[in-house]
C-alpha cells in the first residue's frame, strides 16, 4: 500500500487541530485544503504509472473505511464544540468550513468509493457516511442512474457544454433526487410492494434522515445547524466534482437510437500526483466508469481519456467563475471530439 494515499488523513488532521485549539486555527483546514491542493499538483507533476501490484492489498482497502470513521468522529466533535455557549461565531464559522471541505472532498470520495464495493458491510459504512450529509438517495442515483446514463442529456449528473457550475447544482441536486425516486418506485412495483413502504429504499433514507435530524435538534439546535451547514457544504463540493467529471463530453446514439458505450472520450481525467494520491484516484475516472467495482488503489490511465489542464480541485476552484472556466474547457471539448473523430477515420 503506498504511502501517498494516506494524504486525506493529513489534512483531516489539520480539522483536528482547528477542533482542539480553537480559535484562528479553526480556519486551518479551510486553508490548506484548496491551496495544497491546487499548488502541490503543479509541484508534483504528472504520474502515468499503470502497474498497480504494488498498490494493491488489504492494506489499501482499509484506508477509505477508516477516513469514515474518523471524519465521523471529527465532525462529532467539532459538533459538540459549537453546541457549547462558550465557542464564538468565528469558530465556528472556521470549524463548518474546515469540516465542510474535508467531508465534501476526502469522505464523500471515500464513501464513492465503498457504495460501490460488492462488500454488504463497506455499502453499509458509505450510506452511513451518506446520512450524515442527509444525501443518502445519492447511492440510487449515482449507481443506478449516472453510470447508465453517464454523458448523455438525459443524465442529470452531467454537466451540458456550456451550463455554467450554479446553473449545473440547480439542476442536478433536484434531477437526482428524481431519479432515485423513480427507480425505486418502479423496482418496488416489479415485485409487486406499495411504494410507500419498508422496501422502498427512498422511503427508509428518508425516515433515516428526519430521525437524525430530530435526535440531533433534541440534544443541540446549534449542533443540528452546524451539522446541516457542513452538509449543504459537502453536497456542493461532491456535485462540483460531478460538474467537472464531464463537462461537456457527450455520447452519440447509434443507428438502433441507443447511446453508444460508455468510453473514456466521455470523462475528464487528470494525471496530477497530488489529485490522484489525495483523491482516491479519482483523475483515473475513465476506468472507474469501466469497471465499476474495481478498487480505487488499482484504477489506471486509459488511452484515449480525456485529459483536464490540471487536478480535480484548480478545476473545480475554475469553474467557480462560470466565463472563465468555459474560456479554458470549452476549446478543450471541441478538441476532444476532433481528436476523437481523427481516430475514427484513422481506425482500420
Amino acid at each position: 500500500m503506498p504511502l501517498r494515499y494516506l494524504t486525506p488523513f493529513v489534512f483531516l488532521t489539520l480539522l483536528l487541530i482547528g477542533v482542539w485549539f480553537g480559535g484562528a486555527w479553526t480556519f486551518l483546514a479551510a486553508a490548506a485544503i484548496p491551496l495544497g491542493l491546487a499548488s502541490f499538483d503543479a509541484a508534483f507533476g504528472e504520474d502515468e504509472e499503470r502497474s498497480v501490484r504494488a498498490a494493491s492489498g488489504p492494506g489499501a482497502r482499509w484506508l477509505p473505511r477508516i477516513y469514515i470513521l474518523f471524519q465521523l468522529a471529527v465532525n462529532g466533535w467539532a459538533a459538540a464544540l459549537v453546541a457549547r455557549s462558550g465557542t464564538s461565531f468565528v469558530e465556528t464559522v472556521g470549524l463548518i468550513l474546515s469540516a465542510g471541505l474535508t467531508t465534501g472532498v476526502f469522505g464523500f470520495l471515500a464513501a464513492h468509493e465503498l457504495i460501490h464495493s460488492r462488500n454488504p458491510r463497506e455499502r453499509a459504512l458509505g450510506l452511513t457516511f451518506l446520512a450524515s450529509v442527509f444525501y443518502m438517495h445519492f447511492r440510487i442515483a449515482h449507481v443506478h442512474g449516472h453510470h447508465r446514463r453517464a454523458a448523455t442529456p438525459d443524465d442529470p449528473a452531467t454537466a451540458r457544454l456550456g451550463e455554467g457550475l450554479y446553473a449545473f447544482l440547480a439542476r442536478t441536486l433536484a434531477g437526482q433526487f428524481r431519479e432515485a425516486w423513480i427507480f425505486e418506485t418502479q423496482r418496488v412495483r416489479r415485485k409487486g410492494r406499495a411504494v410507500i413502504s419498508a422496501g422502498n429504499r427512498m422511503v427508509a433514507y428518508l425516515v433515516i434522515e428526519a430521525a437524525l435530524l430530530i435526535a440531533v435538534a433534541v440534544v443541540s439546535w446549534r449542533a443540528l445547524a452546524f451539522l446541516a451547514a457542513v452538509a449543504v457544504m459537502a453536497v456542493v463540493l461532491l456535485e462540483g466534482f460531478n460538474y467537472v467529471a464531464h463537462y461537456g463530453l457527450c455520447r452519440r446514439p447509434g443507428s438502433d437510437g441507443r447511446m453508444e458505450p460508455i468510453g473514456p472520450q466521455h470523462s475528464w481525467n487528470s494525471v496530477r500526483r497530488m489529485n490522484n494520491a489525495a483523491l482516491f484516484n479519482m483523475g483515473r475516472h475513465s476506468d472507474h466508469h469501466r469497471r465499476l467495482t474495481r478498487s480505487y488503489e488499482r484504477l489506471e490511465p486509459v488511452d484515449g481519456a480525456a485529459q483536464l489542464p490540471a487536478g480535480y480541485a484548480a478545476a473545480l476552484l475554475t469553474a467557480v467563475v462560470p466565463p472563465l472556466w468555459r474560456r479554458i474547457m470549452d476549446p478543450r471539448v471541441a478538441a476532444a471530439g476532433t481528436l476523437r473523430e481523427r481516430r475514427e477515420i484513422n481506425s482500420p
